[in-house]
């Protein structure tokens, strides 16, 4: 069970992350997030919260978001075989051993994606940013921020309605499901 601390840690990394697609402008393609802790090297108990960008395959960038949920899936289906051979099993494996060389301690809290999408406010479609995450213990973080607004809306919803989420929640998921398992190949997961 996530601490409020870890939550409000988490939604903090999510407005770090807007500000950070904020310079690199509208019109970018989907970006996924490995979103970890890393202790902090004092006397608490705290821990930061880093994301790490999951890169994607060159034939799976996307430039219509709503290609985002099947992507997600297969993403899931990819990590999810720790012996299979898949280059997102390796590049999973790869970013987890670098994490716990630097950070032992490190665990998985939870993963995001970024994307441009329209989004209804007052009837008119607007564009819009999105970072939709889920963490470890299922909790929904939806963060949009449309085109021209000064700041951006974030909700967290500790208990999702299955009838009321984005089309991204199953497949992040699914990658929460597939990468918080141990890997026998590094040794161990991010659990």
């Amino acid at each position: 069970m996530l601490s409020f601390t870890a939550v409000h840690a988490l939604a903090g990394c999510l407005l770090a992350t807007d500000v950070d697609a904020e310079h690199l402008g509208w019109g970018q393609p989907p970006t996924l997030l490995l979103i970890h802790t890393r202790p902090l090297h004092t006397a608490s108990p705290a821990h930061a919260v880093r994301s790490v960008e999951f890169p994607l395959r060159r034939d799976d960038l996307l430039t219509d978001p709503a290609g985002l949920p099947a992507l997600l899936h297969r993403l899931a289906a990819g990590v999810r075989q720790p012996d299979a051979s898949t280059p997102y099993r390796a590049t999973l494996d790869t970013i987890v051993r670098l994490i716990r060389e630097t950070e032992p301690d490190a665990r998985l809290l939870a993963w995001a994606t970024c994307y441009d999408d329209i989004h209804t406010i007052n009837n008119a479609p607007r564009q819009a940013r999105r970072i939709d995450a889920v963490d470890t213990d299922g909790r929904l973080y939806q963060l949009t921020h449309p085109r021209e607004d000064d700041q951006p809306l974030l909700l967290i919803d500790d208990i999702p309605d299955p009838g009321d989420v984005p089309a991204t929640y199953p497949g992040l998921t699914a990658l929460l499901t597939a990468t918080a398992q141990p890997t026998s190949s590094s040794g161990g997961g991010m659990a």
